[in-house]
């Protein structure tokens, strides 16, 4: 089993040799009979007691005798000064037998104490290991208070382990250590009851009734002036407004969240050998809670236990439970009940469609109880990436419920919000697989009995270990401000850390009282401006709401507020006043709002992935999907292990494991099962028992085990994404097989430039697999960070060559304006080969998928075709190829990537598409309506295979 702590250690905290003063305190004065009587040892005489009515021993005054020596047996046995006293009466004799007991009694306390002292029992210290995650060199200012040297210096906590199981409580509390944990965490926080009637009432509903009643009333050919149709329509729309609250709404219970913690923890220690969080971050989360201000919690998506694993991390460190939007599909008998107690409040799975566009009610509702819920203290929760990932890494964010927030914080309702990314990891997903998914079949959808088979299943099943991980919170308030800065003038990335950009206020401090311009929602509008705030503009009133008016929505001069924009608006017309009714990205918000939040979106997680642990699974998988497809010893796994565990370290990037490597990849291979990989004793029938045994382990490659396979391995993708990318073009402009000069150099020269702008054309067409960087960095700059690695790995040897037709310097001249090319030298190894062909080997899949994805657009030559059906039509075509072995990874099936290829299409302008009766259709746009058109197109793609 690999450890996820270190093992125990024996400290000696004192010296070996014992202390004089522990010898001087452990006479045996006497040893008593059953009669009450003493005992006299042989070889010291009894010392001097008066017989005094208290049986204490009277105190040697001849210092002279004694002085300078120990207080020992010799100095009993030697000294003179000890004569035997007259036999003392029954009563002094009782008195100080029981004095005598007593003492002994202390003298025995105080040996086990110096005992304990000498060789003290040694507990099991959590890794001290650096906190990983912390805020982006963009946002200067967010939680400098948040952390100190001792939180990033916090090892791992292991949440299974409670202090009520430790050995110094009592049987009891042992034994029911979880029971006596819960019930002594406070958990009693007074959740606010938000009414249905405030939340209708509220201009953003009331202006959607409008709006939607005239539609109506204007569809049926009615008159305005029509009073009892309207009235008629208006109480229809408001009843239905009022069962999507009664659907929707969450319903916190603090006795449901401290039964359902316990449950937890009963299930979870059957389930993992561990869920161990960091401990700085369990510091900065509850600092983070201190704060007076709402709290986004935003994880990526992998599991249905998602949706528990926060809410009960949350509740052992008593900080009060978010609501958490939940799919409408988890609204099911039993398992829905406990989901909204819980905090889950149910949405739409999809808000993008057409009907949901044309739902505007829908949406109106939505936004105003998450916008009603933030106003009366609840902290929000909701997955960025919209559904689980079914790849292994991290999806495209949705900007959806997020931009909620930011219309919140925009139109004053909010002053701030601390954002916190999430990561969430297991050994092995508790969900099972996504193989009918990938292969193109529909998902099976949630019920009531299949909940309960799958959790009897789970149950008698162990999972490893699972590792969450919270990034840095930073301040909404400070990215918008910081994005805004530099997209005016450029300077957010060059500005120093420890200085304030100009304009930009830190989170919670005053601003000027004049700055009171806001975000435009609607409307033609100029550049961004962004609101300085300096009062609070919320209320936090989850721990004790003042009254009844609570849940009003108010805004405070300080952001802006509807007073404030009537008053500006003989100066700036464009501002607009009340929220937007079509905030969840409908239409009447402006492309540069629609860049803000895709913005945010896209940091968060780039954040939650950059502080994601990996798991020992993660690691192996990745070995042998990409190094080892073939297979390999275990010993050679070790060793490879190990390196990669190392540039791990070097990139700043945690493990869910620790211990041998060896251990570590016996426990991936025995969590992966034998349908995944597939092990042979390797030892031999000539080895001895001495020799250790070693085994074969080879994964499984066929279809469809190839593809849950390939999970595993996915999430190590983002990592090395840009290296891959630099080593994929850079394989692809050489005109030699480099594994044929193995150790000795090919004289292929590449340039630097070409290289580099090469490989941002390729991560350009994947664009929807990974995100190189966050909004506040360049692309560029992270391949030219990988282009580095791949020098310092020895791959490539950097040369200068003075350009053709610039005059060289020389002596006599003033001038040494001359230009140079870069160029590399490629000098392969035997260790940079093998490394170089993994990351290369991780794109393989994808590319295959995109470029036989291309081929498959000459059937949409001069006709339409439903995009699902295109879609399909390119997984058979590929499933083709792999039969007839033209391909060689069983991944390029995936659907995933596919859905991708025709997302980077229409982007690129090849394909355009419109919806018909909520059939979306496809089609080439004129650039690309024929073959020769799509030809280079295709090559493009194509020419990174090679």
């Amino acid at each position: 089993m690999v450890d996820v702590l270190p093992k125990l250690q024996r400290v000696d905290v004192w010296p070996t040799d014992r202390p004089s003063h522990l010898d001087q305190m452990n006479l045996q004065y006497c040893n008593e009979n059953d009669s009450g009587g003493h005992r006299r040892s042989s070889h010291y005489t009894r010392p001097h007691y008066t017989g005094n009515p208290n049986g204490r021993r009277q105190r040697y005054r001849n210092s002279e005798s004694l002085s300078g020596q120990s207080w020992s047996r010799d100095t009993f046995a030697h000294s003179s000064q000890f004569v035997p006293a007259p036999r003392p009466s029954k009563y002094a004799q009782k008195t100080r037998s029981q004095s005598m007991r007593s003492y002994l009694n202390q003298i025995k306390l105080i040996e086990n104490l110096a005992e304990f002292k000498k060789h003290p029992t040694v507990h099991a210290h959590p890794l001290q290991r650096p906190i990983h995650g912390l805020a982006c060199k963009c946002l200067p200012f967010s939680g400098n208070d948040l952390t100190s040297k001792t939180t990033t210096s916090l090892g791992l906590r292991n949440l299974l382990r409670v202090s009520t199981s430790n050995a110094d409580r009592y049987f009891l509390t042992r034994k029911c250590c979880y029971v006596f944990h819960c019930l002594n965490l406070r958990t009693k926080f007074h959740y606010p009851v938000i009414p249905n009637k405030l939340i209708i009432k509220d201009e953003c509903v009331a202006a959607a009734l409008e709006q939607v009643v005239a539609d109506e009333m204007e569809q049926k050919g009615l008159e305005a002036s029509d009073k009892k149709a309207y009235v008629t329509l208006l109480a229809k729309y408001t009843a239905r407004a009022n069962k999507l609250l009664h659907e929707m709404k969450a319903a916190l219970s603090s006795t449901l969240i401290r039964l359902t913690g316990y449950v937890l923890f009963k299930v979870f220690s059957n389930l993992f050998s561990s869920v161990t969080v960091h401990g700085g971050q369990k510091e900065m989360i509850e600092r983070a809670a201190q704060k007076d201000m709402p709290i986004i919690y935003l994880p990526l998506h992998r599991s249905h236990v998602d949706y528990l694993f926060v809410t009960w991390i949350l509740f052992n460190q008593q900080i009060p439970a978010p609501i958490v939007a939940a799919g409408d599909n988890l609204r099911m008998p039993v398992f829905g009940w406990l989901l909204r107690g819980l905090g889950g409040f149910f949405i739409k799975r999809r808000l993008d469609t057409a009907k949901s566009r044309k739902d505007i009610l829908y949406r109106s509702v939505l936004q105003t109880y998450m916008t009603h819920a933030l106003q009366a203290g609840y902290n929000l929760e909701f997955f960025i990436e919209g559904g689980r990932t079914r790849t292994g890494k991290p999806c495209m964010p949705k900007g959806g419920l997020l931009s909620v927030i930011v219309d919140a914080y925009s139109n004053g309702t909010l002053e701030d919000a601390l954002i916190i990314p999430i990561a969430i990891n297991y050994d092995r997903l508790l969900d099972g697989n996504f193989i009918r998914e990938q292969m193109g079949q529909s998902k099976v959808p949630e019920s009531f009995w299949g909940a309960v088979r799958a959790i009897i299943k789970v149950l008698s099943t162990n999972y490893g270990h699972a590792r969450i991980d919270f990034g840095h919170p930073f301040s909404l308030r400070e990215f918008i401000q910081t994005s805004k800065r530099r997209e005016v003038s450029h300077l957010a990335i060059n500005q120093p850390q420890a200085e304030p950009l100009p304009g930009c206020t830190p989170p919670l401090s005053p601003s000027p009282p004049d700055e009171s311009p806001r975000l435009s929602i609607s409307g033609s509008s100029p550049p961004l401006s962004l609101p300085l705030v300096n009062d609070k503009g919320h209320q936090r009133s989850l721990s004790s709401p003042a009254n009844s008016n609570h849940l009003v929505l108010k805004k405070t001069s300080s952001n802006p507020s509807s007073a404030v924009t009537v008053a500006n608006k003989a100066i700036t017309p464009h501002l607009t006043g009340a929220r937007s009714s079509s905030s969840l990205f409908g239409t009447e918000v402006t492309e540069e709002y629609r860049l803000l939040v895709k913005s945010l979106a896209v940091h968060i997680v780039y954040d939650a992935e950059r502080c994601q642990a990996i798991m020992s699974t993660n690691a192996v998988a990745w070995l042998l999907s990409f190094v080892y497809r073939s297979g390999t010893r275990l010993s050679t796994l070790t060793t490879a292990l190990d390196a990669l565990r190392d540039s791990l370290k070097a990139r700043k990037r945690d493990t869910g494991f620790s211990g041998h490597s060896e251990e570590v990849v016996r426990h991936a291979v025995q969590l992966l099962g034998p349908g995944l990989v597939r092990t042979e004793d390797f030892s031999g029938s000539n080895s001895s028992a001495c020799d250790k045994p070693d085994y074969f382990i080879e994964p499984v490659t066929l279809l469809p085990n190839i593809i849950e396979f390939n999970y595993y391995a996915s999430t190590l993708g983002p990592l090395f994404a840009a290296d891959a990318i630099v080593v994929t073009t850079l394989l692809s402009m050489t005109d030699c097989d480099l594994w044929s000069y193995k150790d000795c150099s090919p004289d292929c020269l590449i340039d630097k430039e070409k290289l580099l702008q090469r490989a941002s054309r390729l991560a350009s067409i994947l664009q929807h697999e990974y995100l190189l960087a966050p909004p506040c960095a360049k692309q560029g700059d992270r391949l030219t960070q990988a282009l580095d690695n791949l020098v310092d790995m020895g791959l490539l040897q950097a040369t200068v060559f003075p350009q053709k037709g610039v005059r060289r310097w020389s002596d006599d001249s003033d001038e040494d304006d001359v230009g140079y090319y870069h160029h590399f030298k490629v000098t392969p190894t035997s260790s940079s080969l093998e490394v170089i062909g993994a990351w290369r080997n991780m794109l393989v899949p994808m590319l295959d998928a995109y470029c036989y994805t291309a081929h498959c657009l000459q059937k949409l030559i001069a006709t339409q075709m439903p995009d699902k059906e295109f879609i399909q039509s390119s997984q058979s075509y590929i499933g083709s190829l792999l039969e007839k072995g033209i391909l060689k990874y069983g991944e390029s099936i995936c659907i995933d990537p596919i859905r991708n290829a025709v997302k980077l299409f229409e982007s690129k302008g090849v394909v355009e598409s419109y919806t018909l009766d909520s059939i979306r259709l496809l089609y080439l746009s004129k650039e690309f309506d024929s073959e020769d058109k799509l030809l280079p197109f295709i090559n493009e793609i194509d020419s990174f295979r090679s």
